[in-house]
């Protein structure tokens, strides 16, 4: 599930996306790592002592293999199990789940993970989530359900961006502006080199459609009009150096 164009890696030297991804879990007893493939990232948190037991679901019969083989090639059968289900089917009330990862997807599959699972979440677990696309989907399901952004990285892996996020439960609602659930409230605030390059990329691509749809004999008002709206938000986020 979480095989994705460019990534190279292994439990002890994860792509840049899985360590952006890992850097953002928290000190754990247990995670579920969902759509584990390899096991690499549940791996290599019980290597560094992030955490101390994990879980790699797999929903397909090839990954889970795959990752079963990793736990007996890095001798972690103690502490991590491979079990095959379907999202968040795979983790049991006893199993006291602090973390739950999930990376490598997109957000419309990632949202229906965790909607389809919501009864998994009753002890509220951090969610660490990493989508390919759609990252503004699953910010906005986080804040329909009570769960803050914490924490927010962006890189550029393998002529991709990725973003990830971790997100905690909090008592109160939260609420997310539009700027926020298509940048990442917490990656709007930085603005580091990585965001601005991502943005920067996106608004070239976005004005070129734009060129061609004004010259073109269709001419398209509402798909013009859309284009539009995004290159203007783009570079109001790009020209903001507050």
């Amino acid at each position: 599930m979480r095989k994705y164009r460019g990534d190279n890696m292994d439990a002890k030297h994860l792509s840049k996306r899985m360590q952006a991804v890992a850097d953002l879990v928290p000190k754990s007893d247990t995670v579920a790592d969902i759509g584990s493939d390899h096991a690499y990232l549940p791996a290599y948190l019980l290597e560094q002592g992030i955490v101390k037991r994990a879980i790699a679901g797999e929903v397909v019969k090839g990954p889970f293999e795959n990752a079963q083989s990793e736990i007996i090639n890095q001798n972690l059968s103690d502490q991590m199990e491979a079990r095959m289900g379907d999202g968040l089917d795979v983790i049991e009330s006893d199993d006291l789940v602090n973390t739950i990862t999930i990376a490598g997807m997109g957000g419309e599959l990632i949202t229906d993970i965790l909607e389809r699972g919501k009864a998994k979440l009753t002890m509220h677990p951090v969610l660490v989530l990493q989508a390919n696309v759609d990252e503004n989907t699953v910010r906005k399901w986080l804040a329909n359900h009570q769960y803050e952004i914490t924490g927010e990285n962006i890189v550029y892996d393998a002529g991709h961006y990725y973003e990830m996020f971790r997100a905690e439960y909090v008592e109160h609602k939260i609420s997310y502006s539009h700027e926020e659930l298509d940048f990442g409230p917490l990656l709007l605030k930085e603005k580091s080199d990585v965001f601005k390059a991502k943005w920067n990329n996106k608004l070239s691509k976005n004005q070129f459609i734009l060129d061609k749809l004004l010259i073109s004999k269709s001419h398209p008002i509402e798909k013009i009009k859309k284009i539009k709206t995004t290159i203007t938000e783009i570079e109001g986020v790009l020209n903001d150096h507050s």
